[in-house]
């Protein structure tokens, strides 16, 4: 017997038409199945052959009653309606969808907790690394363009807050700005040091002449702009 939990999990899946209004009623039966090359017959839970119109733009399955289930394991692979390479029927999990959801949401959220806590030095040297403009730009506007990242590109944001050599691009695109480090054709350059063919690279570069951050950290500091 499924425990309330196995039920929950199982939960409801939606079949929807991708384009309602130019889709007649769809009849799905027995087909070959494209990976295997096998008949997939359709039947209900008794054994019987079984035929289905879809004429709503959403059909409601429920997973926990048998011929639900058995419903859905068919439609979902079917070679033409769902696979084909023009889809009429869109097979989602409601449970699965509403997770994804519900992630993207919070991460959403962890995004613009990190940047709202950024300002003045920080907010500036961070927005830099995500590819806002700063130079000559007041700090409010700054902000904007860092929530509005926040916001629509979350993962992005947060894999670049918690980026472990954060602290080295800050470092790199700030020298860029005044002039400490170039980088032209992807190349990074200390004056005429090469450091490497990529940003990744010169993180390197940094790291194994950790002897001269500090002189590079004052050269950055007395560059007034």
């Amino acid at each position: 017997m499924a425990t309330v939990k196995d039920r929950e999990k199982k939960g409801h899946v939606e079949i929807r038409m991708v384009n309602p209004k130019r889709t007649g009623t769809i009849t799905v039966r027995d087909y070959t199945d494209i990976d295997t090359g096998e008949l997939r017959e359709f039947k209900d839970a008794h054994g019987n052959p079984r035929v289905k119109k879809y004429t709503r733009a959403l059909t409601v399955l429920n997973l926990n009653v048998e011929n639900d289930r058995l419903e859905f394991e068919h439609i979902k692979d079917h070679p033409i309606y769902v696979r084909g390479a023009k889809p009429i029927l869109k097979v989602v999990d409601v449970v699965e969808e509403a997770e994804l959801r519900t992630n993207e949401r919070e991460e959403s959220i962890d995004a613009m907790i990190e940047a709202r806590k950024l300002r003045g030095e920080a907010l500036v040297n961070f927005a830099r690394v995500i590819g806002i403009q700063t130079l000559n730009v007041l700090e409010t506007i700054i902000k904007d363009k860092l929530y509005e990242k926040a916001e629509s590109s979350p993962k992005e944001f947060l894999a670049a807050f918690n980026d472990p050599n954060r602290v080295f691009k800050e470092i790199l695109h700030k020298g860029k700005m005044r002039n400490i480090f170039t980088h032209k054709n992807n190349v990074w350059k200390y004056r005429e040091q090469l450091m490497g063919a990529n940003i990744d690279e010169a993180i390197l570069w940094l790291q194994d002449n950790e002897d001269l951050m500090p002189s590079i950290r004052k050269e950055i500091s007395s560059v007034k702009i």
